[in-house]
């Protein structure tokens, strides 16, 4: 299943492992917990990268993966992406 939002994809995996790099081409930023999801999208969504997200299935022997999502962009944007999904997580746990 994909859904396009404002220049970025959302899709559901259908296997247990996700690419490094998307059928599209976009490269991995990182992985993410499923509680950072609508922190790390809304940020995303304002942000000027078109990016992708990625949904782990259930897999019942990597259950930190149950709800996790992994971030894809562009290569040029690889590394400004990278620094912005730190920013949002150190900026997160500040406030908590």
């Amino acid at each position: 299943m994909t859904t396009v939002h404002n220049d970025c994809t959302t899709t559901e995996s259908e296997s247990n492992e996700l690419p490094e790099i998307a059928e599209n081409g976009f490269i991995i930023v990182s992985d993410f917990f499923a509680h950072q999801r609508e922190l790390i999208e809304t940020a995303l969504k304002n942000s000027e990268f078109q990016y992708l997200i990625e949904f782990h299935p259930y897999d019942p022997k990597q259950l930190w993966r149950k709800g996790a999502f992994r971030v894809y962009v562009l290569e040029e944007h690889l590394e400004a992406a990278r620094t912005f999904c730190m920013s949002i997580e150190f900026a997160n746990k500040s406030n908590k």
